[in-house]
């Protein structure tokens, strides 16, 4: 008796091979509301996904720099005695402290991640309007929030993007010396990992991408829309296509 062999389940197996039929087997469930939990989701898990690259990004640089020190008041109000002649508190504290470049990174990530978080889901909304439009100028019939949804699921192949490019980014930040504590040199260490074989790979990761979520837009719209197979990929690809060019 021939063993068994587990494959792979069959709607992951659709989804990844055949994203039109995935839809065809959905298309009376497909919604605005689903595809807006579907949205959230994806963004959650891509920022998460995101921070934790920039976390480990971030420890490989060793070096410190000096800053200013937040506990000391400005030298106008230490100078002469004071203020009236009493002194501020914190003048005795010393102008400058040595603070490490990695938490000074980690710092300026925590800052952006929400505004990333924020960007992705509109994101989200323009490509939607922008598939939804662009099938209704081809003759597409389908309803905005089956749009919605199938621009959801287009997302998805940007979880494995972010994964793929933090593990890269990571990979060549622990291949770099990031060990400077000038700004330039620091400036210079990071555009280091923009060019050459790194920079290539990052392109790569971002084409893919964007190549898959192509894919994914095309098959739905359509089983949605029901216009023709060169309408829906040059839709598809015009919408993946221009967040690659606006980064």
């Amino acid at each position: 008796m021939a063993e068994h062999t587990p494959e792979m389940p069959s709607t992951i197996r659709t989804f990844l091979l055949r994203p039109g039929a995935f839809f065809e087997q959905r298309r009376d469930q497909l919604n605005g509301f689903r595809g807006s939990g579907l949205a959230f989701g994806i963004a959650i898990v891509v920022t998460v996904v995101l921070g934790l690259a920039l976390r480990l990004f971030a420890v490989q640089f060793t070096g410190t720099v000096e800053r200013d020190n937040p506990a000391r008041p400005s030298e106008q109000m230490c100078e002469d005695g004071g203020v009236g002649g009493i002194t501020v508190s914190g003048c005795d504290e010393p102008a400058t402290r040595t603070v490490e470049v990695s938490s000074l990174i980690w710092g300026y990530a925590t800052e952006i991640l929400p505004g990333l978080f924020i960007g992705f889901i509109i994101v989200w909304v323009g490509l939607m309007l922008g598939l939804y439009v662009g099938a209704k100028l081809a003759g597409g019939s389908g309803r905005f929030g089956e749009t919605a949804e199938i621009t959801a699921w287009g997302l998805l192949p940007s979880v494995v993007g972010v994964v793929a490019g933090g593990a890269a980014l990571v990979f060549f930040a622990a291949s770099t010396d990031l060990s400077a504590s000038s700004p330039e040199l620091l400036l210079e260490q990071v555009r280091r990992l923009q060019n050459g074989l790194s920079g290539f790979v990052f392109l790569a990761i971002q084409v893919g991408t964007a190549a898959w979520q192509a894919y994914v837009w095309a098959g739905g719209l359509r089983v949605v829309h029901e216009i023709s197979r060169y309408a829906a990929v040059a839709i598809a690809v015009i919408a993946a296509t221009l967040p690659v060019i606006a980064a």
